[in-house]
């Protein structure tokens, strides 16, 4: 009995410094995490990345996502020798029924732990919440039905001399603007009369200088064309190239065509007069 007695408290003396070792560790834990965007649409993969200070071998870092108060998910992840740690996750399901933050909670050790919001929007591909209207220089007006997720659209401006539309956003998040172009008002054609890719161009914040963003086409017939164009946070103007814009002939090319037109009715007519029989 003496002999258990000694053994329990010799291993306990050992284990005690660890103990505190690993409690003093996690104490003065530090957890960085980042997500690969701020903002995801229904069927996104959320990719969860980070890093962990100080290493607990064989110790998993669990994740917890957060939709208001209820909790959809949770996960131990591996911890590598590092201290890094990835993880997915698939916003799609029943617990991704409503738009909202998101909150995900990473927890090592059961003490230290950090968090981090991201925005979830459902997918609202090819239905539209919203339209501008779009003024034609001197020709009237048009609408443009479009729905914007992460911001609002303040202006859109029809842009003659470039063939393109000017869309002005104010974003508060990462998000994504559908937007349901008629081919009447603007469109993108090879000299064949095939569709061709729309150029678009994003101005981010206090840049004069745009970059070419890529797009999605999410419906197409012989009427419209509607695209899906990703937003990023600070994003303040999108700019739509196609190859014509209504009306094709600005104010003064119609008013020159039509003296021409009318000019070639004159000459023809004195042409036609010109040689006619005498009676």
């Amino acid at each position: 009995m003496l002999k258990i007695s000694i053994f329990v408290l010799l291993t306990l003396t050992l284990m005690t410094p660890n103990v505190f070792a690993q409690d003093e560790m996690l104490s003065n834990q530090k957890i960085e995490l980042t997500a690969d965007n701020s903002a995801y649409q229904e069927g996104d993969v959320i990719t969860i990345t980070g890093i962990v200070e100080k290493v607990i071998p064989g110790m998993p870092i669990s994740l917890q996502v957060f939709f208001g108060k209820n909790l959809i998910q949770v996960s131990q992840v591996k911890v590598s020798h590092e201290g890094q740690f990835s993880d997915t996750i698939v916003a799609a399901g029943k617990q991704w029924s409503n738009e909202g933050s998101v909150l995900i909670k990473a927890s090592y050790g059961g003490t230290a732990s950090t968090e981090l919001t991201i925005e979830f929007f459902k997918d609202t591909s090819g239905e539209y919440q919203l339209i501008k209207e779009v003024e034609i220089p001197e020709a009237g007006t048009f609408d443009i039905p479009y729905t914007m997720k992460g911001g609002i659209v303040s202006s859109i401006k029809l842009v003659q001399k470039n063939l393109s539309l000017e869309i002005e956003i104010l974003t508060k998040t990462d998000g994504v603007l559908d937007i349901n172009l008629s081919r009447n008002n603007i469109d993108s054609l090879s000299n064949q009369g095939q569709d061709i890719e729309f150029i678009v161009l994003m101005y981010e914040k206090d840049s004069e200088i745009p970059i070419q963003t890529d797009y999605r086409e999410i419906q197409t017939d012989d009427n419209y064309r509607a695209i899906s164009i990703p937003v990023k946070q600070g994003d303040e103007k999108i700019e739509i190239i196609g190859t014509h814009v209504v009306p094709e002939f600005g104010t003064i090319a119609m008013i020159v065509l039509a003296v021409a037109i009318v000019s070639i009715i004159a000459v023809s007519a004195k042409s036609r007069l010109s040689i006619m029989p005498r009676i």
